[in-house]
């Protein structure tokens, strides 16, 4: 799976990007289109740099998708999404697009329902969903110190741990890069995507330490499947 790419943005529309990895100038060049938030200004930011796009991959039978985020903070927090139930990878995405992933957090927290509703995508059901489901993880992440608070109390700087720190954080939760790449490798071989999770689930319960490869989880599956 794809987890992480930097190279130079030779094209860029609203919500996706064109990234070229390798030398241009030799065969040994690979573009990637690489899907990306709408927020204002995020693709044309992206440009100014040579880019480094934090990369979710999402693998179905007629698709291969990639998921880009300039900070890995922000991949994070939609794999958190992608956590609640009936929140895919094109609604967590068009959440990001729509609103600060600071102001996010905080009607998360604060259970403002109203607010998540103003985000397109978001209907009643979904924000009640949201908050049941988010609320006490991310509460449980700020105190960890995901982020700050201001003098002001509103919530700033993310804080962006290692690949290392990040192994294994809320692995049975289903929020973890690992667990989620794992889990759309086995749909796109077409299993079930309940029995993939429950089973997934089961797996990291009985493991004595966390996997440290996508690659690792899904030969376990693949193992108890067979």
């Amino acid at each position: 799976m794809i987890g992480y790419l930097c190279g130079e943005m030779i094209e860029h529309a609203e919500g996706r990007v064109l990234l070229a990895v390798g030398d241009r100038s030799s065969s040994g060049c690979v573009g990637y289109s690489v899907s990306v938030p709408q927020r204002t200004g995020y693709a044309s930011h992206l440009a100014q740099k040579k880019p480094e796009l934090y990369i979710y991959t999402h693998v179905r039978e007629e698709a291969f998708d990639l998921y880009g985020f300039s900070t890995q903070f922000e991949k994070e927090l939609f794999l958190i999404l992608l956590s609640v139930n009936g929140v895919g990878p094109k609604s967590a995405l068009g959440i990001l697009s729509s609103v600060e992933p600071s102001l996010l957090i905080d009607a998360v927290v604060t259970a403002d329902q109203a607010f998540l509703t103003k985000i397109p995508g978001i209907g009643k059901k979904t924000a009640e969903r949201v908050v049941l489901e988010l609320k006490d993880t991310i509460r449980k992440k700020i105190a960890l110190g995901w982020m700050q608070r201001s003098a002001e109390g509103n919530l700033v700087s993310p804080l962006v741990r290692s690949p290392e720190e990040s192994i294994g954080l809320d692995l049975e939760k289903g929020g973890s890069e690992i667990f989620q790449d794992a889990k759309s490798a086995l749909v796109g071989l077409g299993y079930r995507d309940q029995d993939i999770h429950q089973l997934l689930h089961r797996i990291l319960k009985s493991s004595d330490a966390p996997p440290r490869a996508v690659e690792d989880l899904v030969r376990s599956a693949l193992r108890q499947l067979a």
